[in-house]
């Protein structure tokens, strides 16, 4: 055999109900990951965009809560 010839049969072949569950699963995943990131990233947006000038944030146990100084 030659370097192209050389195929693994490791695995049965997908039917086509079986590929496109695996696929919805990816893509809800895929949704789900997204979501969080986006909420993420738009929470640290909203605290750069509405931090007071005389506050500075402090993390505590996994929050970001402001303390604000005289």
């Amino acid at each position: 055999m030659t370097r192209h010839e050389n195929f693994s049969m490791g695995r049965k072949a997908e039917s086509i109900y079986t590929a496109s569950k695996k696929n919805c699963l990816i893509c809800k995943k895929k949704k789900a990951l997204s979501r969080t990131q986006n909420s993420v990233s738009s929470f640290e947006e909203s605290i750069r965009r509405n931090a007071v000038s005389k506050a500075c944030y402090v993390y505590i146990n996994g929050i970001s809560m402001p303390v604000l100084s005289a």
